[in-house]
């Protein structure tokens, strides 16, 4: 098998190869040709200039890959509810689904999206400078770009910490990938390597003259990246923009753009670009293998035949075998070899699929699996050698002719390690323990399982690599695919993901058991935490059906010493139990994360004041599960729902975060809402995101406008400002060490300009900043009360917090 730089590569485009049209196949062919490339390096996804992406790749016929430090795991999600390295996941498989518009390459580091950071410096330190650079000089070292660009400046500018460290990064690898004396078992893998040039890929973002400040000036590089391409039928801006759409959780979705489109580009080091941007690109064909075969390929593009490809085929046979003769080993040529492999496959028309009849298997089980290969050009092909994962399965030696197919069984006992992202497979803290693994860079490892089947026509003959699938039709979408996956033979999942349990408080806690296999017979063992019971504490598990599922509850209570911590789940020989996890949208494939079964389980002391809470859904979140946890009554609603919903009967409203922007008719029920605070109800908004149409609003029965400040240290010092304030005091003495041990930050998106009726509760502040004194403000209003908090309970709740806890707790126990 393909080592797995180039079978990533392959795959990663394999989805659409059976059904490309000769201008795809034609694009391809052009990329084969190009000896140029390009590197694009920003912090998160969703932070790459995805139109400039387009323009390389497909205009100027590069190879260009972006590089994220970052997964994105502490940002925000605006359609669903994972956050952390499901986030990271998530937003993953977006980039990816930009790439397949850009037809860009997608790189990481090893970097943990942290949350938000107001310096280069914090950024650095916690991920460890040497670390992260490393990660950037071996990506260029072993992609090798002729330019490289960042999309954030290397100062201030930047904004985001991370943002500013991406470009930091970068101008220091520009230099050290050159550098034979820095990491030199790197060296001895991949090389060194001098780009020519680094820019910076500036915009009106950051200078609202910078039309006027390009004009003339040698230090900046101006494109037109809208030009049209009437083999795609597209601009690349258009293209651009369509990927941009892809960022779907961060709320990107672009309307498309055609026409016109001035990119910047700020020289930050090397050589200068004065007419084309690849002009110190001086290395050619002619250099790479001969003049002959520069010639001759430029022949076979010249000549190419869109209306029979099969006849391409021969002169690109040739081409595959002097590449492959002519090449050293390198990135460059897997990556090469392996897309003339797709080209000479698509202009043959061939299709290729092995599945299974279930989505996923047990390691050194019988797995029955079904090829179905189909040639639909006039070429006869020769097929042999089927292996999985390497290993030969089955010798098929067939020639298939026009239109003929071949289907064929065969079953294997696969031996593989659990499926899910590779970075996940150990625990991290601000980087991932991935170092020495073979991934390490790549958007994500291979496929669990991937068929390999040689292909040979006249003299030449290569091996082509395909995922195995699981193929199902769905009633309502047609045909559906996934990848298979290996899985332990049962998973338990629990309900919740932690336990909030106050002194003599005993709870229900419910656990979902998957069977991945039939006749399935263990015992499922709950293992507690000191001074924690579980009963009963041991489950006999019989399940007759593969995917059957059982549900057992157990009653958890704590002694009065017990303490916090992880409550885990074993089988009858003492093995660690896993959970099961999809993370399952439209836009992206299924992503599986299997990880051990835990069960956080927090000894909390907080009192409340029991009443019914009625929560607003904004963008999902687990906020009304902690509620539950502390014992509130809790109804869940939409907004359309306040249309006909008597409020009277609830205690506390609660606004889910960031309800405002992604259901702005919120704002018809504000009369509503104010009303039942007259009225004597607590109404509490969460943060919303300080958009450029909120920004101009005011929120509240009295008034006060949003901001984009924030406290991004976790451990800020907090001050009481108004110490004696109910939501201080009742049902819960605050203390300052109800303020340690919180995660990633304090808040964001706080309070600003309000009316002199409104209480400002705390100030606290980032190192070096002005405190910040809008995190939680209070207006009493009639009878009751509404409360704007920027604080983030989103993500210190479902964390076990225990002051954050405390502290919402005396938020919804208002009583008029």
């Amino acid at each position: 098998m393909k080592t797995l730089f180039s079978a990533l590569f392959l795959l990663l485009s394999i989805a659409a190869f059976s059904n490309k049209t000769s201008s795809e196949i034609y694009k391809d062919l052009q990329k084969l040709h190009s000896l140029k490339r390009v590197l694009y390096v920003a912090a998160h996804p969703d932070d790459e200039n995805t139109r400039a992406l387009a323009w390389f790749s497909l205009s100027q016929n590069a190879e260009t890959a972006y590089l994220s430090l970052t997964r994105g795991d502490g940002g925000q999600n605006l359609i669903g509810d994972e956050l952390s390295e499901k986030l990271g996941v998530l937003r993953t498989q977006e980039l990816l689904a930009a790439r397949g518009f850009d037809k860009a390459h997608q790189f990481f580091s090893r970097a943990v999206d942290f949350g938000y950071s107001k310096s280069a410096k914090e950024s650095l330190e916690k991920w460890g400078r040497e670390a992260i650079l490393s990660d950037v000089v071996m990506t260029i070292r072993k992609f090798k770009p002729d330019v490289i660009i960042t999309r954030f400046p290397p100062d201030k500018r930047g904004g985001h910490g991370h943002h500013t460290a991406s470009a930091m990064l970068a101008i220091e690898a520009f230099e050290k990938a050159a550098d034979p004396n820095y990491l030199p078992k790197q060296v001895a893998e991949f090389g060194t390597w001098q780009a020519a040039s680094i820019y910076w890929n500036t915009s009106y973002w950051w200078n609202k003259e910078i039309a006027d400040s390009a004009k003339g000036n040698d230090n900046y590089f101006q494109v037109d990246i809208g030009e049209y391409d009437p083999i795609l039928g597209q601009s690349y801006n258009e293209i651009g923009t369509l990927a941009r759409s892809e960022h779907k959780c961060q709320g990107f979705g672009a309307v498309i753009e055609r026409g016109e489109r001035i990119e910047y580009f700020e020289h930050l080091g090397g050589k200068k670009i004065q007419n084309e941007f690849f002009e110190h690109k001086n290395e050619t064909w002619s250099d790479v293998v001969n003049p002959k075969f520069a010639s001759e390929f430029e022949t076979v593009l010249k000549n190419f035949n869109f209306k029979a490809p099969e006849k391409n085929v021969f002169s690109l046979l040739r081409i595959y075998s002097i590449l492959n003769e002519s090449l050293p080993e390198s990135y460059l040529k897997e990556q090469k070899l392996a897309l003339c492999e797709q080209i000479i496959l698509d202009c043959a028309g061939i299709y290729i699929e092995v599945t299974a009849d279930d989505y996923s298997f047990l390691n050194h089980e019988d797995l029955e699996l079904k090829l179905n290969l189909i040639n639909r050009s006039p070429l006869d092909v020769s097929i042999s050698n089927l292996k999985i994962n390497g290993e030969k399965v089955t010798d098929i030696n067939s020639t298939i002719g026009a239109n003929r197919s071949i289907e064929e069984k065969f079953t294997v006992k696969p031996n593989t390690i659990l499926s899910g992202p590779y970075w996940l497979r150990n625990e991290f803290t601000d980087v991932f323990d991935i170092e020495g693994m073979p991934e390490m860079g790549l958007a994500e490892g291979p496929a669990t399982l991937i068929a390999s089947i040689t292909f040979a026509k006249e003299k030449h003959s290569f091996e082509f690599d395909v995922p195995v699938e699981y193929v199902w039709r769905d009633p309502s979408y047609g045909e559906r695919r996934r990848d298979l996956i290996r899985t332990p033979e049962f998973t338990a999942s629990f309900d919740d993901k932690i336990a909030i349990m106050n002194k003599g408080q005993n709870k229900k806690v419910r656990v979902k058991v998957h069977a991945f296999k039939a006749n399935l017979n263990d015992e499922l063992l709950v293992n507690v935490p000191i001074g924690w019971k579980a009963s009963p504490s041991k489950f006999v598990i019989d399940m007759k059906e593969k995917h059957q599922e059982q549900w057992f509850e157990f009653e958890l209570s704590a002694d009065t010493e017990a303490q916090s911590g992880e409550l885990n789940l074993k089988n009858s020989k003492g093995d660690l139990i896993y959970s099961y996890n999809e993370i399952v949208y439209d836009h992206i494939p299924t992503q599986t994360i299997i990880n051990p079964t835990k069960l956080k389980c927090v000894k909390l002391n907080a009192a409340i004041k029991k009443g019914k809470i009625a929560y607003i859904t904004g963008v999902q979140d687990a906020v009304p599960v902690a509620i539950e946890q502390l014992g509130f009554e809790v109804d869940q609603f939409s907004v359309k729902d306040l249309a006909t919903l008597s409020l009277d009967q609830y205690q506390s409203v609660v606004l889910g975060i960031r309800v405002y922007n992604v259901e702005p008719t919120l704002f018809n029920y504000d009369e509503k809402l104010f009303a039942y605070v007259e009225q004597g109800g607590n109404l509490v908004m969460q943060y919303n995101t300080a958009s450029r149409e909120l920004r101009e609003r005011t929120f509240g029965p009295l008034p006060f406008k949003l901001s984009r400040n924030r406290v991004t240290e976790e451990d800020a010092a907090v001050e009481f400002l108004t110490p004696e304030h109910q939501i201080l005091n009742s049902p819960n003495k605050l203390e300052k060490a109800d303020f340690d041990n919180w995660v990633q930050e304090r808040g964001l998106y706080f309070a600003d300009e309000w009316d002199n009726q409104y209480e400002a509760l705390f100030s606290w502040h980032d190192q070096g900043e002005d405190s910040q004194t809008g995190a939680l403000i209070v207006a009493k209003h009639g009878k009751g009360q509404f409360v704007y908090t920027g604080i983030s309970f989103f993500r210190e709740l479902p964390n076990g917090v225990e002051g954050a806890y405390r502290l919402f707790a005396n938020i919804l126990s208002y009583q008029p």
